[in-house]
């Protein structure tokens, strides 16, 4: 199911900056760097270099730490994808040291990105998940949403 892409996941992000958009989409080509551990974004094709596309929606912005809360979708599963897209964007997510900014709060060692909604949708044989087949399910506390957007 995973591979058949059976199931939708969607992100919450708090990244750097206003949008210029409040929804879109990101399309760019993302190459891995399996020493580096790290996704680029690429102006031409290559070897290893993948497709990789993103839907976005602004859903809140907090002028006091310039950051705006991003509900993301992927319609590709790229390795780092939406901390690489999201950077290449100019907008970072908070917290990101590998792709971005850590930010002014050291209590922040990891990114503000977190897939808080998960839906099946199966087209083939589940076989003992059938029961998953359509439902839904949300997390419905995300730290930094309460911490910056409440």
């Amino acid at each position: 199911q995973v591979r058949t892409r059976e199931f939708e996941k969607e992100y919450l992000a708090a990244a750097h900056g206003r949008f210029g958009e409040s929804a879109g989409q990101m399309e760019d080509l993302l190459w891995y760097n399996r020493s580096l551990r790290k996704s680029r974004v690429m102006q031409e094709t290559g070897k290893d270099v993948k497709r990789a596309l993103l839907s976005y929606e602004v859903l809140a912005y907090c002028e006091e730490a310039d950051v705006s809360l991003v509900r993301i979708r992927l319609h590709t599963g790229r390795t780092h994808q939406i901390r690489a897209q999201m950077a290449a964007a100019g907008h970072p997510l908070l917290g990101d040291g590998k792709y971005g900014k850590l930010g002014k709060d050291p209590a922040r060692t990891y990114q503000a990105l977190y897939s808080y909604k998960l839906t099946f949708r199966f087209t083939t044989d589940a076989g003992c998940l059938s029961y998953l087949n359509g439902k839904t399910f949300t997390v419905d506390r995300v730290d930094f949403v309460q911490e910056y957007f409440s």
